[in-house]
């Protein structure tokens, strides 16, 4: 399968509620080796800024999108989407391919209509996007870089208008694989090994045991992740951890919200003489997690639960709580950007419904003395701060633990817990507020 053909069927995937990395998986061994970089370009690129691309549809294209087919629609915005992003990329290939997916589908009727429309906006948009750019308002920003309007209008009464522009054109930018190494795994040596397969990577200069990449290559295909001594993780999540474990003084550990269990194996590759404790509600993410730890060579020292999270009981006190709980990702919509165009103001506050539950049985589970860290990847501040401020209130005895700011992308929450802005392309948006309860 070429690149260009693969990047329409993943994207009229994710249009149907697919996850773009894991269409993109599913479909990696059929696409042409020399084409699957194209075809996860195409589909980043495409639901990146996938506003702007509509509005420069609505913009370009005479017929009303409603009276189009699903295909011509997806295939006019990777071409629009393509002819903007792909700097290196001839036109007449990218046209070419479009056009002859939609043939071999029976669409040929609509061919004229997708040639026309690529070739104005190839001609036309130029000067438009320029202005865009330059923009001073708000919402023209996050037009431009594909931030839905109401996010940027909450972040602007979060922040200042300043903050909320710096915020919405990070959350907007391409980002690339950082990779976190094991224990016991040199980081001179294992890039040593890595750029002499003819890749390129190079040392974080923000935490010790990750190194960045300057793409998004196939996790099967870097060296040493088959063996555990690598995993990909962005920065901020791996820092969450090392803050936790760094305040863990031994005894019982529960990640109340295990997910696929990365953040579980870091901190069991960090931790090799505690047992943890692992939930998640969901029997997929369980079953995967389960897996994460045989690869990382963990899994003795690893308990998993499926279960509500509200009602499981642990199987003994925990002395230490890691709670990333679940939220709206805003802070990492530049790494999973089909997350933005499915979120809704509601959810933002159904989802700090939930956090504020789960934070109160954390408060309620650790144990006197212990340390809770609740931890999100939002960049809103109801399911952060505002989270943090109202079971604080509901509990005197907890009190919050500093957290060291060791990078110009982290900044003190309002008024607890500590921001990371997404920033760099290995950076993504966390929130993490460390509370130790009294004795």
């Amino acid at each position: 399968m070429r690149g260009i053909e693969a990047a329409l069927k993943v994207y009229g995937e994710v249009n149907d509620g697919a996850f773009a990395a894991e269409a993109l998986r599913k479909l990696y061994t059929d696409i042409a080796p020399s084409d699957r970089v194209l075809a996860a370009t195409l589909v980043y690129c495409s639901l990146r800024r996938q506003g702007l691309w509509k509005h420069l549809l609505m913009k370009y294209c005479r017929r009303s999108t409603k009276d189009m087919s699903a295909l011509t629609h997806n295939a006019l915005i990777i071409g629009i989407s393509g002819i903007v992003e792909l700097k290196y990329f001839a036109l007449p290939v990218l046209i070419n391919g479009l056009v002859q997916a939609i043939k071999s589908n029976g669409e040929d009727h609509d061919i004229g209509l997708v040639n026309a429309v690529l070739h104005t906006v190839a001609d036309e948009a130029k000067p438009y996007l320029a202005e865009l750019k330059k923009s001073s308002a708000l919402r023209d920003q996050a037009l431009y870089w594909g931030i839905p309007g109401w996010a940027a209008a909450q972040w602007s009464k979060d922040m200042s208008i300043p903050e909320a522009k710096r915020l919405v054109r990070s959350s907007g930018m391409r980002t690339y694989l950082s990779l976190r190494l094991s224990g016991g795994v040199d980081r001179e040596e294992w890039l040593k090994e890595y750029t002499l397969s003819g890749k390129k990577a190079w040392a974080s200069p923000f935490l010790e045991r990750s190194v960045r990449t300057p793409a998004n290559p196939y996790p099967l295909e870097i060296t040493g992740f088959s063996d555990g001594k690598i995993t990909p993780q962005s920065e901020s999540s791996m820092f969450v951890a090392e803050a936790f474990s760094k305040r863990c003084k031994g005894g019982h550990i529960l990640d109340m919200c295990c997910g696929r269990g990365i953040k579980t194996g870091q901190l069991a590759d960090m931790m090799p003489d505690e047992q943890i404790e692992a939930w998640d509600i969901s029997e997929g993410r369980i079953k995967s997690a389960e897996y994460e730890m045989i690869r990382m060579r963990v899994k003795e020292r690893v308990k998993f639960r499926c279960g509500d999270s509200l009602k499981l009981e642990p199987v003994q006190d925990p002395k230490a709580i890691l709670l990333d709980a679940p939220c709206t990702g805003s802070g990492t919509w530049g790494r999973h950007p089909e997350s933005k165009w499915r979120i809704t103001p509601e959810m933002v506050s159904d989802a700090a419904a939930l956090q504020k539950r789960l934070l109160e049985r954390a408060a309620s589970l650790v144990v006197p003395g212990g340390i809770i860290a609740y931890s999100t990847c939002s960049m809103f501040r109801e399911e952060n701060e505002k989270v943090v401020a109202a079971v604080m209130a509901n509990h005197p005895e907890l009190v919050e633990i500093p957290v060291e700011r060791t990078h110009k992308l982290m900044s003190r929450g309002k008024p607890f817990g500590t921001v990371i802005w997404p920033g760099l392309p290995w950076i993504d948006g966390f929130y993490l507020a460390l509370l130790s309860k009294r004795k």
